[in-house]
């Protein structure tokens, strides 16, 4: 992968929805992707806040690692994370 490029198994992910991570709260299984090195999934521990200013803590599923990451990396959530929301929208 270049630098500067979006790993190519996550890029529809991030244009279907590119405003994912404004949904994103913690305890949220993610998948967190960021130009120029490979995606991860991740555990969202805390949110700073809803803009793509913000940051995000997430727990690296794969290395154990606590990484704080630029909020607009989560590009969309696993198993009931993300459906729950759709089902329950933040009020």
């Amino acid at each position: 992968m270049a630098p500067g490029q979006i790993d190519p198994a996550v890029a529809p992910l991030r244009r279907a929805n590119p405003d994912r991570f404004r949904e994103a709260r913690p305890g949220h299984l993610a998948v967190v992707a960021a130009a120029g090195r490979p995606w991860f999934i991740g555990r969202i521990c805390h949110l700073s806040g809803p803009t793509s200013q913000d940051f995000a803590q997430v727990l690296n599923i794969d290395t154990g690692d606590f990484e704080r990451i630029p909020a607009p990396w989560i590009v969309e959530f696993m198993g009931e994370g993300g459906m729950w929301l759709r089902r329950h929208p933040p009020r």
